[in-house]
């Protein structure tokens, strides 16, 4: 069991969520923000491709925001009301489809840490998804 599992377990309230969905959704969109913020520094350093990196730079950040503010909304859904949670998890579904467009375009040109990335704002935009069912 994972820690955030480990959390959602011992918590006396957790939400009207399935446990296991939830922790899913919070650890991709925690990763998520990693992996976005990541491929912006590592798009900042390819230096001589860096004036065609610029929309998927600006993608990553807002990728990673968002994540960022969905995983702090799910940690919140005990007492959340269900309009903010939903509109949030689609917030999240779209820039993680937008950034991961975005990054697969980029891994095809043989940046490897765009396919990193497109891969991990997948796998958050699929636990998204699945907790939004």
């Amino acid at each position: 069991m994972d820690t955030i599992s480990a959390m959602l377990q011992t918590h006396p309230n957790p939400g009207r969520f399935d446990l296991s969905a939830l922790a899913a959704c919070l650890s991709a969109c925690l990763e998520c923000l990693g992996c976005c913020t990541l491929c912006a520094d590592a798009c900042l350093n390819e230096e001589e491709h860096l004036a065609h990196l610029t929309k998927c730079i600006t993608l990553n950040g807002q990728c990673a925001d968002v994540c960022a503010a969905t995983a702090g909304v799910l940690a919140r859904a005990a007492q959340g009301d269900d309009e903010v949670i939903r509109a949030q998890l689609q917030a999240c579904v779209a820039a993680c489809r937008a950034c991961a467009q975005e990054c697969e375009a980029h891994a095809q040109m043989g940046m490897p840490h765009c396919q990193v990335c497109a891969e991990c704002c997948r796998r958050c935009e699929s636990a998204c998804q699945r907790l939004l069912a």
